[in-house]
């Protein structure tokens, strides 16, 4: 079985390289100019990112770096600036963050490797690294992008449009395509140009799925995505080329998508669109380019070629794993084309609750783009709650314990699972010696003070403001830590957002003025840029706290590296605390063992920080033990095992139970069976399998002629014992059933039977709704649904809506109302249960097989055999099926018919397509006693 690991980014990217490059080359500016001048090696504060005290900034190269890396000529310096406040040189002793990748894998080894060896060090990373952004990788020497603005949507720019389209022909001159760069003069070729591991994209799902697989536990995989960087400058035969080798030396299919897609797709619609909204923002600037429908258009564009190159390299048994928001329409896509595949999907980022989710236009599209995944799976309990809560109020799907029921009977299993990293590499990283020094280093800085250390993606979502917020807080509600603690503030991946970075300066300076009070001491520590990442261990290991603020987030691994960085090996203290955001993964993994704080609340933020650090000066080795433990269980093995376990379980009981794998129920062995039996109980569903709902707004409701002459003449039968089951009310069964005499009949969905050969109705159950019913029917009354109708039973409500051109909203209100109704009537074991074109309203407790047991009490014998040797029951209602086949013990399996109506995943052992075929089978099946 091979596993297709489906991702944006491809885990490796392309460098090109010159015979006029030199060997160390300079940060080229983003410039429209052919010839730009090389970037200075030196910057001023006004230059510089953190805009530290006005001082002009010598740009300082570790000479050991540019020694390791003086044989590769893709890599460039880069700019870092000194810490913020800093009061000395000394500051400087955080080192940036190495050009080597976050990450570096090997050329797979073709050969199974079965031992848990970490000698393959290089795979480790600081799992939640930031990327560049796309087409802008300074260091890498790589074609311009060529993408072409998105036209602009504003009246006015579409007037002059139509002013020039009535130019007459002389007049119009042909343009030039613009594009938003210029493409270098330098040759992309076959021969120029290296694979290099990419410094975009997850790093964590990297390092996971390749710890992973050099351990042996995936021994098939192939990566798709692209190459995350422009390349519509490459010529067919350096892309093909390209590809081959990917392919061939790395097992990865590239995508290759036009610059334009690509740039709208991420940064646009992914960036401004996507990311805010699923960590439960609104997205600033509605009225950026990024809501324009065009937009969409490349975000779908870019799906299309991810589902194309699956489909065109899928084999037989091979499963298809997608990662993250990216690439949501991807499943349904390759869904559409190839119905048995084995698809997941799992989600790295949060997901929202539906009153922010249903604000997309594009609500719809994404959600049944997700829908053709067989498994999808969260970081979270709550997000997956969420993703179902959504569904239900935005497409009007019922949801059961384990997933979704779709209309057509296929079930989506949707899970939680977490996670995690791989723990075993981790510690074998921190013994090198490169970390143990940095260590010393860094214990020797800092040796009498106590370090919270955290390390954040410079956004608005990672919570940088609230943390400093409750930093002061603290600092101002317990005085006696002043002076001795001191907050480390890696933030990565500078924020376009100029309003925040000014907002943390001023914060930072203020807290540094406001309690510094000493040139020695400065209470926060803070450098916007990524430090080595043997030093990011070395930090982990010697602090005393960790703090994570983020508003909302999908997991935050560096909460699991930290942890296994607190054995007390490594020169620090050992067993400090997590002081850790609530609407984090990381929250929910490792439960009451962390301390747990609401961003939103400096106060909250600052008791819980001094809990937390009079706890790390006595230490809780028990307490590190437990989070620890919880660390190795969801590990990123445990993660995959999980998933994929999950995947090919999900895949088998889904595709095996759907009808197009059902055997089509034979007529001719149907006519033997219904033959040779002397007593037979036949049970058909009315609505969907006898005849078809009728509109909301018909007011005589009537049975065909052709349905009463079959149930006439199979009661004409002694032998036959018929039941016909519906939603409907008694009463609407009694009219239209009164053409057929003493036949069996089951109301309301098992809450009413009349028995065969009885004109008396009985009930299931003790019926008592008026506590529910009166709060429920006004907020039916208040839905805003073309064609509604709430017609009240004895057992509960119906409401249906028409089938108009608004069915989009209209499922939309309708699923609304359930998820309402279920929330509102919880407690009293009321729910609302969606079908085509409505919901039934009533008791948790009521089904069809609470009659069908009364059925079986009347048919079995004083030896508990049954009275009957032949079973069949036709229609859609699972829990029938179920209960058919639960009585083989009684009479032979042999003997007992099973038959879907329709495409739906079941438990029936025969399928038939449509009603028609459902009455010409009985009809058939009538003639046989005839003959």
């Amino acid at each position: 079985m091979a596993v297709i690991v489906v991702c944006l980014y491809l885990p490796y990217t392309c460098g090109f390289t010159s015979a006029t490059t030199p060997s160390v080359q300079t940060t080229t500016p983003s410039s429209e100019t052919d010839d730009p001048e090389p970037e200075a090696l030196t910057t001023t504060s006004s230059r510089s990112s953190n805009g530290a005290h006005g001082r002009s900034q010598s740009l300082q190269l570790n000479p050991t770096f540019v020694q390791s890396t003086a044989s590769l000529p893709i890599l460039l310096p880069v700019l870092i600036p000194q810490t913020l406040g800093a009061t000395s040189n000394t500051d400087s002793i955080f080192r940036p963050h190495s050009q080597a990748p976050p990450f570096s894998m090997a050329l797979p080894d073709r050969g199974i490797v079965r031992n848990k060896s970490t000698t393959s060090l290089q795979t480790l990373s600081a799992l939640d690294a930031q990327s560049s952004t796309w087409g802008n990788v300074s260091h890498l020497i790589q074609p311009k992008s060529m993408a072409v603005s998105p036209p602009s949507r504003k009246i006015e720019d579409v007037a002059k449009d139509k002013n020039t389209e009535e130019q007459s022909d002389e007049t119009i001159v042909e343009m030039p395509v613009l594009r938003s760069r210029k493409t270098r003069e330098m040759e992309y070729t076959t021969e120029n140009y290296s694979i290099l591991p990419t410094t975009l994209g997850n790093a964590g799902l990297y390092a996971a799925i390749h710890a992973i697989a050099s351990q042996g536990y995936i021994q098939d995989k192939t990566w798709v995505g692209t190459l995350g960087m422009p390349t519509d400058a490459l010529s067919p035969e350096v892309k093909d080329h390209i590809e081959g080798k990917l392919l061939t030396e790395r097992d990865c299919l590239t995508v290759y998508v036009n610059d334009t897609d690509v740039n709208a797709h991420y940064e646009n619609y992914c960036k401004v669109i996507l990311w805010p909204t699923f960590h439960s923002q609104v997205p600033a600037k509605p009225e950026s380019k990024a809501y324009e429908e065009n937009i969409w258009l490349h975000y779908v564009a870019v799906n299309q070629a991810f589902a194309d190159k699956i489909i065109d390299n899928w084999k037989q048994d091979d499963m298809i794993w997608i990662h993250d928001y990216h690439l949501l329409l991807v499943p349904g896509f390759v869904r559409k084309q190839i119905p048995n595949a084995k698809i997941g999907l799992f989600l790295h980022s949060a997901f929202p609750p539906s009153e922010i989710f249903k604000n997309l236009p594009s609500r719809y599209d994404l959600l049944e783009g997700m829908l053709g995944a067989n498994l999808i799976a969260f970081q979270t309990k709550d997000f997956r709650h969420h993703f179902l809560q959504t569904c239900t109020r935005v497409l009007n799907i019922a949801t059961e314990d384990n997933g979704l029921l779709l209309e057509n009977g296929r079930y989506i299993d949707v899970a939680t699972i977490p996670m995690g990293i791989d723990v075993e590499s981790m510690n074998a990283r921190r013994k090198l010696p490169e970390v143990q020094d940095r260590t010393q280093e860094l214990s020797d800085r800092f040796k009498d003070k106590i370090l919270i250390v955290a390390r954040d993606k410079l956004d608005g979502i990672h919570g940088l403001k609230q943390k400093l917020k409750g930093f002061a807080e603290f600092l101002d509600r317990y005085p006696e830590w002043e002076s001795k603690v001191v907050l480390i503030q890696i933030a990565t991946s500078a924020s376009p957002d100029d309003k925040l970075k000014l907002e943390l300066h001023n914060l930072v300076e203020h807290i540094n003025r406001e309690f510094g009070g000493d040139i020695n001491y400065q209470p926060i520590h803070y450098l916007t840029q990524d430090i080595d990442y043997s030093q990011y261990l070395a930090l982990l290991s010697i602090a005393d706290c960790m703090l994570v603020t983020s508003l909302c987030e999908g997991m935050n691994l560096t909460c699991h590296e930290f942890i296994v960085c607190q054995d007390g090996t490594a020169g620090g203290k050992g067993y400090a605390p997590l002081v850790i955001s609530q609407f984090i993964g990381a929250a929910d993994v490792f439960g009451g063992n962390v301390f747990h704080v609401n961003p939103w609340h400096p106060g909250g933020i600052a008791d819980q920080l001094n809990e937390a650090l009079k706890k790390s000066i006595v230490g809780n080795n028990n307490n590190w033990r437990q989070l620890y433990a919880l660390t190795q269980r969801h590990s990123a093995l445990a993660w995959y095992r999980t998933f994929i376990s999950g995947l090919e379980k999900a895949w088998k009981e889904q595709w095996t139970r759907h009808s197009s794998n059902v055997p089509r129920l034979q007529i001719a062995k149907l006519r033997e069976k219904y033959h040779g039996c002397k007593k037979r109980l036949i049970i058909l569903d009315f609505e969907g399998t006898l005849t078809t709902w009728d509109s909301p707004k018909e007011k005589v409701i009537t049975t065909p002629k052709r349905v009463i002459d079959i149930l006439s003449d199979l009661m004409d039968d002694e032998n036959n014992v018929i039941y016909v089951t519906s939603q409907r009310p008694r009463k609407d069964l009694d009219h239209m059933l009164r053409m057929v005499s003493n036949i069996g009949v089951v109301a309301e969905s098992g809450a009413f039977i009349r028995k065969y050969g009885s004109t008396k109705w009985t009930a299931t159950i003790d019926l008592d709704t008026t506590e529910w019913r009166n709060g429920i029917l006004a907020m039916l009354g208040m839905a805003n649904i073309p064609g509604a109708q709430v017609d009240e039973m004895e057992s509960g409500l119906m409401f249906q809506y028409e089938d108009s051109g608004t069915q989009d909203i209209s499922n939309g209100h309708a699923g609304n109302l359930a998820s309402r109704v279920n929330e509102m009537c919880k407690d009293q074991n009321v729910e609302a249960h969606p079908f085509e074109r409505g919901l039934c309203i009533h008791n948790k407790i009521i089904k069809k097989t609470l009659a069908t047991k009364i059925i079986e009490q009347d048919l079995t014998l004083d030896n508990g055999k049954l009275s009957v040797d032949f079973i069949l029951v036709v229609g859609d209602s699972e829990d029938l099926f179920r209960w058919s086949h639960s009585l083989e013990d009684l009479i032979e399996a042999e003997s007992i018919v099973t038959c879907v109506v329709g495409k739906r995943h079941t438990d029936a052992a025969t399928a038939l397509a449509s009603i028609s075929t459902v009455l010409s089978a009985l009809e058939k099946m009538l003639k046989v006693d005839a003959v």
